[in-house]
C-alpha cells in the first residue's frame, strides 16, 4: 500500500525556563493511502500531540514528516496552510465552529477559501449534509442543534474539500453512543471511498472500526494490532473482544 502519510524519528519536546519534557521519542509511523488508523494509549502518552504535529499544527524538535510525498519540515507557513486546507480534514472532540456563521456557512466556509467555484461547494455541501441527514439544520446556529448534528456538520466541513486525509482527534469523545455511532459510520464510510484517516481515541468500540490500532506509552510506540478493513457493523463485537485483548496484554 503506498503511503500517504510517513513518519521517521519524529520527536517534540517543550522546554521551559525550569525543565524540559519530551512528548513524542523517535516516533516512526506510516499511514496508507485509504487506511484507517486508530492511536491508543494512557492520558498523557502523546496522542494528541502526534496528532497536531503529524499534520502541521505543531512543529517538530526534530524528525521527518512526509506527507503526499511533500517533507513537511522544508515548507513555509502559507505552504503548509494551503496543504492543510486543500489536502487535510480535521475533526475534534471540542467541536470548533464559528459562532456568528450558520452550520451551513460553517461547512461552506474551507470551501470557499479553497475553490473559486461556489455553485461546485455548494453543491457538494448539500450533497455531504444530505448523506449525513442533518439538511434540515443548514439555517441553524451551531447552539441550536445536538451534539451529534454538529459533530456530524464538523464531518461535512472536513470533507468538504476531498481530503486525502481527516485527522480525528477523540472525534466521539463528547457524544452519546448514538451519535458516536452515525459519527463513525460516516467516518468508516468517508474511509471505503478512498480517505485515509489517523484518529485518536480512547475508546475500544470506536478503534475495533480502523484497520490497525497503534498502542501510543510515554511518548513511543509499544505495539501495534491489525484488524484489516471491517466488513459490517455485525463484525464490531467481535473485533472489540480482539483488540480488548490485545490491549490488555498491554496493560490498558
Amino acid at each position: 500500500m503506498e503511503a500517504i502519510l510517513s513518519v521517521k524519528g519524529l520527536c517534540k519536546t517543550y522546554v521551559t525556563k525550569s525543565n524540559s519534557n519530551t512528548v513524542l521519542d523517535h516516533v516512526d509511523l506510516t499511514v496508507g493511502a485509504g487506511e484507517f488508523v486508530a492511536v491508543m494509549g494512557p492520558s498523557g502518552s502523546g496522542k494528541s500531540t502526534l496528532l497536531y504535529t503529524v499534520s502541521g499544527m505543531d512543529k517538530p524538535t526534530s524528525g521527518d514528516v512526509v506527507f503526499s510525498g511533500k517533507n513537511m519540515s522544508g515548507m513555509g507557513a502559507k505552504a503548509l496552510n494551503r496543504m492543510r486546507l486543500t489536502e487535510m480534514g480535521f475533526i475534534f472532540q471540542q467541536m470548533y465552529m464559528m459562532k456568528k456563521l450558520s452550520i451551513l456557512d460553517n461547512i461552506l466556509l474551507p470551501g470557499f477559501q479553497a475553490n473559486n467555484d461556489r455553485a461546485a461547494v455548494r453543491s457538494r455541501a448539500d450533497e455531504l449534509m444530505k448523506r449525513l441527514g442533518i439538511t434540515e439544520t443548514a439555517r441553524s446556529e451551531i447552539t441550536e442543534v445536538s451534539g451529534g448534528q454538529l459533530q456530524r456538520a464538523c464531518l461535512c466541513r472536513a470533507l468538504i474539500n476531498s481530503p486525502k486525509i481527516i485527522f480525528a482527534d477523540e472525534p466521539t469523545g463528547a457524544l452519546n453512543s448514538k451519535a458516536a455511532g452515525d459519527v463513525m459510520r460516516e467516518l468508516v464510510a468517508a474511509n471505503r471511498g478512498g480517505t485515509a484517516c489517523l484518529m485518536v481515541t480512547h475508546s475500544e468500540r470506536v478503534a475495533a472500526q480502523s484497520d490497525r490500532v497503534i498502542y501510543l506509552v510515554d511518548g513511543g510506540i509499544r505495539g501495534e494490532l491489525v484488524l484489516g478493513k471491517i466488513g459490517s457493523e455485525d463484525e464490531i463485537s467481535a473485533r472489540e473482544k480482539q483488540l480488548r485483548g490485545w490491549l490488555g496484554g498491554l496493560g490498558w
